[in-house]
């Protein structure tokens, strides 16, 4: 009986035993096999051509962003920056590693990686026009002379080389300049005076290479299309991404705007903003390294890098363009005007628009901007409060006075998404403002993302007192 019973333990034992060493077997089989995925997905997405990838640790970090400074970490780390991985599978969908034409950071640090011999070009071009710059600026009159903060012909003049530097360094860099043109808050006036000159005295491109997106986009001779393009002549207009012409459609005579963009503009755009998104996560990494800042620099320049791409695609501008005028104009009735577009004509390369004959609102006389103003001020609440869909780049350029008196909204490749609750958030946010009630105000700021919920306690009882 005893004998019978060890037997029995025995076996058992040996069973729970062998399953035990199956199922070992079978988490190491699997965890192997997740391991190779892991490999595999990390070599299909960041080659490295000639070394295997070391992660360095924080203190091998310090001492090369300390050592070598900013100017190295741009120009030595690009081929090499790491990109958040996900899910192990995601690379399974991700078949075609070709530019994007979208933001999609994963396929655009893909691309890249693989031509390692370009962005360093790339870097040290703007390197060798960043760093003596700001060097001038910041050591030697900032910090040396400090004359810079008072001396406004020393603004002026280094205003005026900032916007040089920008237009040679190209489209994405006008873009920046042209986002800072409004921030007086960062900026002096001497600064934001010529940096707004970035949004229509940029220099055009030759009329030639125009017609040759024209016809590759459209697939046909460009005059059988419109008259009165000319190759000896330039554009109408010249923007960061794209310039415009005045022409005639052959079909019915009808004088028509047509916007062609930069020619390869994707690629620069796209390389630029690579360039850009490895300098920002350097110094994210050493701000929230060193400090207690909340890390908002990539999110920042992924915005910017997401509106600038969208900005690109001219079928996106016109349907934004279509939408607006859907909405707007039988809000304001005779009031403002969107422009037809000529969908027929519209690629992604080439947009072809109603030709609006009219000044600047800016450049209009006193009484047309005082009768006009209120109509922009209504125009631009409704699209912030009731249609959630609103125009993100007023700029003058784009606000023209028509013919019969009325205001007129172009170039709608920059547009923004209002939440609905957010729309009613910024209603309830004038109502309070209006009532002085400032605790009310404390709470709209955090229901839209300005201020944390933590800070309610703090900032109710001071900003009671102040008023």
């Amino acid at each position: 009986m005893l004998h019978s019973q060890k037997f029995l333990f025995s076996s058992k034992t040996l069973i729970s035993s062998k399953q035990n060493l199956q199922t070992s077997s079978r988490m190491y089989r699997d965890q192997l096999a997740r391991m190779l995925r892991l490999r595999l997905y990390r070599s299909k997405l960041q080659p490295i051509e000639g070394r295997t990838r070391k992660k360095w640790s924080k203190s091998k970090k310090l001492v090369f962003a300390s050592a070598i400074g900013a100017t190295s970490l741009a120009v030595g780390g690009l081929a090499l920056q790491d990109s958040s991985i996900g899910p192990i599978y995601e690379f399974e969908n991700t078949a075609d590693y070709d530019l994007p034409m979208d933001y999609n950071i994963q396929a655009m640090q893909h691309y890249f990686n693989s031509r390692p011999i370009e962005i360093m070009q790339r870097t040290f071009g703007i390197l060798s026009e960043i760093v003596p710059y700001f060097s001038r600026l910041f050591i030697w009159e900032h910090l040396i002379r400090r004359k810079i903060k008072t001396h406004e012909g020393l603004q002026k003049k280094y205003a005026v080389e900032l916007r040089e530097m920008l237009t040679r360094l190209g489209p994405c860099f006008i873009k920046l300049g042209q986002a800072v043109s409004i921030r007086p808050d960062i900026l002096p006036s001497a600064f934001l005076f010529e940096l707004q000159k970035l949004r229509d005295a940029v220099p055009s491109f030759p009329t030639k290479d125009a017609i040759e997106v024209i016809e590759s986009e459209l697939g046909v001779k460009v005059s059988d299309i419109f008259e009165g393009l000319d190759p000896e002549e330039g554009p109408i207009a010249a923007a960061s991404l794209g310039q415009v012409y005045r022409l005639k459609l052959v079909e019915n005579e009808k004088v028509v705007a047509v916007k062609v963009q930069r020619p390869d503009m994707h690629h620069y755009v796209l390389r630029d903003i690579y360039i850009m998104r490895f300098i920002s996560r350097t110094f994210q990494w050493i701000k929230t390294t060193f400090t207690y800042q909340r890390p908002f620099d990539v999110a920042l320049l992924d915005t910017f890098a997401n509106a600038t791409l969208k900005e690109l695609d001219y079928i996106n501008e016109a349907s934004n363009q279509r939408k607006c005028k859907e909405e707007l104009e039988p809000r304001l009735k005779d009031k403002i005007y969107v422009p037809e577009v000529y969908e027929k004509y519209t690629t992604r390369k080439v947009l072809v628009t109603e030709w609006i004959e009219g000044a600047q609102l800016a450049k209009s006389p006193p009484d047309v901007i005082n009768r006009l103003i209120p109509v922009g001020v209504e125009c631009f609440l409704i699209q912030l409060l009731e249609t959630g869909f609103f125009h993100a780049d007023p700029h003058p350029g784009n606000l023209l006075v028509t013919p019969d008196g009325k205001l007129a909204l172009i170039d709608f490749g920059l547009m923004a998404d209002v939440p609905i609750q957010d729309t009613k958030t910024m209603t309830k946010t004038i109502v309070h403002l209006m009532q002085g009630d400032v605790p009310g105000l404390v709470q709209d700021a955090i229901e839209l993302g300005f201020l944390l919920k933590m800070l309610t306690k703090t900032l109710s009882p001071q900003f009671s007192r102040s008023v």
